[in-house]
C-alpha cells in the first residue's frame, strides 16, 4: 500500500507553527535569565551617556592658568562681549564723574568771628598773658611788640570801627576761594582722569582752583597759593597798620577750617548714575568682533579673559555647524555604543549574577550615570577638573570593588574612565591620570578590616595621579604653577574619596546587598545578639560553631578565598539548633537521647528543620544577606545517614519484604548545594569538626584518613557540582583542615595523680614531669 502524501501546503503551516512555538520560548528563556531586564538596563545606560557625552561641545579644551605651546586663531566669525572692557568702562567712568562737595558755612564765619574777637581779647594783656596757642596764631613769640596795635585799637573807637570793617572786607574777599582737607585735595590732585569738582549750588568748579589746607607732601604749591591769596587780602585791607596785616594773615591760615566737605552721599550717586549710563551701552563699549583665522590666544599663560574668549569661540563654532554638529553627535554616540556593548558582554561573562538581578545592573549603571553627569558638570565651567574631573571615577572603583571584586573594578572604572575622558575632551595624560588612580585603588582595596584601609587606599591612589600628574604636565609644557595646582586637586580627589566612600559605607552594603570586612568583625563578636543566646541556649552548637569557624579560616586562607567570610559564617550557620537543642547530640550532656521514642522520619524531620528555622532566626536579627546562604546550604543535599539506616534497620525487623526500598533521597537536605567556595569550605570543616568529636583516640594519621575519607565522600556526592571549587583547591582544603584539627587534638602529657607524687620514690619522675 502507498504511503500517503501530506500536501506541500501543510507542510509550510506545520512549519510556521514549529517555528511560532520557539519564538516564545527562546523569549521566555532569555526572561528567565534576566537578560531581557539587563538589555533594557543597558539601553537606558547607553542614551543616558550618550546625552552626557554630546555635552563635550560645551567643554573648552584649556583651562585658566594652563600653558598653551602655540597661538590659538578663531575658527569662525564672532563677537565677544568682553567683560573686562566693560568693567574697565564702568571704572573709568565712576573715576572720571567729579565729586560733590557741600558748602560749610562755618568756616568763614568762625573765622570773621575769631578776628573780630581778637582786640577784646588782647586788651592790656602783657604777653606772659597771652595763651601760648594764641601767642603761636598770631605769631607774637616773635614779635611781641604787635601787641601794641591790638591795645590802640580797644582804646580808639574810630581805629577800632575801622578793624572791624577791615575784617568783614577782609573775609568777604576771600569768601569765593575753596578751601578743603588736605586728604581730599591729594585723591583729586591724583585723579588723571578727573578735572573738576561739583560745589553745592555753584557746578562745576576746576580742581586747580581748589586749595589744601597744609603744606603736606604733593599739596605743598596749592598751600603756597592760598597763602598767598590770603596775605594779599590782609595786606590790601590792612596795610595802613604796621605789621597788622602779618599778623593778620597768621592768624587766619592757623584758624581757618575747610570752606567745603565732601559729600559722600552725593557723590556716590553721581558715581553710580555714570556707570549706569556706561552699562546701557554695552554693545558699543564691550563687544569685540573677530575674523576667522585671527589669533585670539596668543601663546603662554591662559587668565580668565582669555578662556572666556574660548568660550565665546566654541560656542559660536557650535552654532555654524549645522548637519556636521549631527554627524559629530553619532560619532559620540558610536564610540558611546561600542563601549557600552563591550561592557555588557564583560558583565555576562565574568558577572552573569549582575545579568540575572536587573536590580543590580540598575545600581551600576545609575552609578556611573551619576558619575559621569558630575564630571561632565565640573567640565563645563572653570571648577578645579583635576578634583570633579578625576573623584567620580575613583569613587566608581572603590564602590565597584567593594560590592564585587577588583578585577570588574578595573574594567568598570577603565570604561568609565574613557567615557570621562572623551565627555570632558581630553587626551591620553589626563586619561592615563584616571587611569592609574583606579587601578592603584582597585588592586589595594581587597578587604576592609578596619576603617584606615579606606584612607589608606585614598593615600595611595592620591600619590599615584599625583605622580602621573607631573607626568603628564611635563609632557605637555605646562608650567610648573599649573602643574602644582593640578596635583593637590588630583591628590585631594583621591583622599576626599577615601573618606567619601567610609561615610557612605553602610550605603553601598545596603544598596548591593553585601557585607564588608567591617561589617563581618562586628558580627564577630560574642556580644552579638544571636550569639550571645547561641552560647546560652545551645553550649555544645555554639562551641562546635567556633571550632569550625577555625577550621573554615584556614581552610579559605590555603586557596586564597574570602577567609573572614568563612570564619564568621561559621558561627551563624546552626543557630537553627537554638530552637531544639536537645535534639542534637552537641548539646545533650547525659541522661538518654531524645530521639529515642521517636520515629526516624520524625527525628529526620526535626534535624532538618534547624535549616529552616535558622533562616527564619537569621532574617528575624537582620543577619546580611552573605550570611544566609551559609546557612541554607552548608548541608547541601547530603543523607542524613544516622536517620537513613536506621529506618532501613526498622524495616528489616519488621520484616516486610514486600515494601519498597527505602530510598535514600528522602533522608537528604533539601539543599541547594554549595554555589561558592567559601560554603563548601564551611560545608567540609562542619563535617570533619563533627567526625572528629566522634573518634575514641585522635591521632595525626586517623585525623587525615577522616578528613581524606569525608572529603571524597562530599566529592563523589556530587556537593561541588555547583560551585566554583577545583580539584586542586579542594585538596589544598583538606590539607589545611588535617592539619589545623591536628593541632586541636594534639597529644598531651599524663600528669601522675596527687597521691602518686607523695610516693617517695616517685618523687624525682614527678618532678621531671613537671619540667617537661
Amino acid at each position: 500500500m502507498a504511503q500517503e502524501q501530506v500536501p506541500k501546503s501543510m507542510v509550510r503551516r506545520l512549519a510556521i507553527g514549529a517555528k511560532r512555538k520557539d519564538r516564545p520560548s527562546l523569549l521566555r528563556d532569555l526572561r528567565s535569565k534576566g537578560v531581557i531586564n539587563s538589555l533594557w538596563v543597558a539601553a537606558g545606560f547607553f542614551v543616558c551617556a550618550s546625552a552626557i557625552v554630546m555635552l563635550r561641545q560645551n567643554v573648552v579644551a584649556f583651562r585658566p592658568g594652563q600653558y598653551t605651546p602655540q597661538d590659538i586663531r578663531s575658527r569662525v566669525d564672532f563677537t565677544f562681549n568682553d567683560k573686562s572692557l566693560l568693567t574697565a568702562a564702568i571704572r573709568d567712568a565712576r573715576n572720571a564723574e567729579p565729586r560733590w562737595y557741600k558748602l560749610n558755612q562755618n568756616g568763614w564765619d568762625d573765622l570773621q568771628d575769631a578776628l573780630l574777637a581778637l582786640p577784646k581779647i588782647l586788651a592790656d594783656k602783657t604777653l606772659d598773658q597771652v595763651p601760648a596757642d594764641l601767642q603761636h596764631n598770631l605769631g607774637l613769640t616773635n614779635e611781641p611788640g604787635a601787641l601794641t596795635a591790638f591795645h590802640q585799637l580797644g582804646k580808639n573807637p574810630d581805629d577800632a570801627e575801622r578793624y572791624q570793617n577791615g575784617v568783614r572786607e577782609f573775609v568777604k574777599a576771600l569768601r569765593g576761594i575753596v578751601v578743603v582737607n588736605t586728604d581730599d585735595y591729594l585723591k583729586e590732585a591724583q585723579s588723571v582722569v578727573r578735572k573738576s569738582i561739583k560745589l553745592e549750588g555753584a557746578g562745576d568748579v576746576s580742581k586747580d582752583a581748589i586749595y589744601p589746607l597744609t603744606d603736606e607732601a604733593g599739596a605743598a604749591a596749592a598751600h603756597e597759593k592760598l597763602v598767598k591769596l590770603i596775605k594779599d587780602a590782609a595786606h590790601d585791607k590792612f596795610g595802613p597798620w604796621s605789621g597788622l596785616h602779618t599778623k593778620i594773615s597768621l592768624f587766619a591760615l592757623a584758624t581757618l577750617k575747610p570752606t567745603h566737605l565732601l559729600d559722600e552721599a552725593q557723590t556716590q550717586a553721581a558715581q553710580n548714575q555714570a556707570a549706569d549710563r556706561v552699562d546701557h551701552m554695552t554693545p558699543s563699549k564691550a563687544t569685540v568682533s573677530y575674523k576667522a583665522g585671527q589669533i585670539i590666544v596668543g601663546h603662554g599663560l591662559i587668565d580668565e579673559r582669555y578662556w572666556q574668549l574660548l568660550w565665546a569661540e566654541n560656542q559660536a563654532f557650535n552654532a555654524q555647524l549645522g548637519m556636521q554638529a549631527i554627524k559629530l553627535k553619532l560619532g559620540l554616540a558610536g564610540i558611546v555604543l561600542v563601549l557600552t556593548a563591550m561592557m555588557a558582554a564583560y558583565v555576562a561573562v565574568v558577572q552573569p549574577r549582575i545579568v540575572r538581578n536587573a536590580a543590580r545592573s540598575l545600581a551600576i549603571a545609575v552609578l556611573m550615570v551619576m558619575m559621569l553627569l558630575l564630571a561632565q558638570l565640573a567640565a563645563i565651567g572653570t571648577g578645579p577638573l583635576y578634583m570633579f574631573g578625576l573623584a567620580p571615577t575613583i569613587l566608581v572603583a572603590m564602590i565597584v570593588s567593594i560590592a564585587y571584586d577588583r578585577r570588574f573594578a578595573m574594567a568598570v572604572s577603565a570604561l568609565h574612565g574613557l567615557l570621562v575622558a572623551v565627555a570632558l575632551n581630553q587626551g591620553v595624560g589626563f586619561f592615563a591620570i584616571l587611569w592609574a588612580g583606579s587601578m592603584t585603588c582597585c588592586l589595594m582595596l581587597d578587604t576592609i578590616r578596619n576603617r584606615g584601609k579606606l584612607v589608606e587606599v585614598g593615600g595611595a591612589t592620591a600619590l599615584a595621579m599625583i605622580a602621573v600628574t607631573i607626568a603628564a604636565g611635563a609632557m605637555a609644557m605646562d608650567p610648573g604653577t599649573f602643574i602644582f595646582e593640578n596635583c593637590l586637586y588630583a591628590g585631594g580627589a583621591g583622599l576626599a574619596v577615601g573618606f567619601i566612600v567610609l561615610g557612605i559605607l553602610p550605603f553601598i552594603e545596603k544598596l548591593f546587598k553585601i557585607s564588608t570586612g567591617m561589617t563581618l568583625l562586628e558580627l564577630a563578636d560574642s556580644g552579638q545578639p544571636l550569639l550571645r543566646r547561641l552560647a546560652l541556649e545551645a553550649p555544645g552548637t555554639y562551641n562546635h560553631s567556633m571550632q569550625v569557624a577555625v577550621l573554615a579560616e584556614a581552610a579559605g586562607e590555603a586557596i586564597k578565598a574570602q577567609s573572614l567570610l568563612c570564619r564568621v559564617a561559621s558561627y551563624y550557620h546552626d543557630i537553627g539548633k537554638i530552637n531544639k537543642p536537645d535534639y542534637f547530640v552537641e548539646n545533650q550532656t547525659g541522661g538518654p537521647s531524645k530521639h529515642l521514642n521517636l520515629s526516624p522520619n520524625v527525628s529526620l524531620l526535626i534535624i532538618l528543620g534547624h535549616v529552616k528555622d535558622g533562616m527564619a532566626l537569621a532574617r528575624e536579627y537582620n543577619l546580611p544577606q552573605q550570611i544566609l546562604p551559609f546557612i541554607s546550604q552548608h548541608h547541601g543535599t547530603t543523607l542524613v545517614e544516622y536517620f537513613y539506616y536506621q529506618a532501613c534497620v526498622q524495616k528489616d525487623q519488621r520484616g516486610q519484604p514486600d515494601q519498597p526500598e527505602i530510598s535514600d533521597l528522602q533522608y537528604r537536605y533539601s539543599g541547594p548545594k554549595p554555589k561558592s567556595r567559601e560554603i563548601a569550605i564551611v560545608m567540609l570543616a562542619d563535617t570533619v569538626e563533627s567526625a572528629a568529636r566522634a573518634m575514641r583516640e585522635p591521632n595525626a594519621g586517623s585525623i587525615e584518613n577522616l578528613v581524606h575519607d569525608l572529603t571524597m565522600k562530599r566529592l563523589l556526592d556530587g556537593q561541588f557540582d555547583e560551585c566554583d571549587i577545583t580539584i586542586s583547591e579542594i585538596a589544598k582544603v583538606e590539607q589545611a583542615l588535617t592539619k589545623t584539627l591536628q593541632s586541636i587534638y594534639h597529644g598531651r602529657i599524663a600528669y601522675p595523680s596527687m597521691s602518686s607524687l607523695k610516693s617517695p620514690a616517685l618523687q624525682p619522675a614527678a618532678a621531671e614531669a613537671r619540667t617537661a
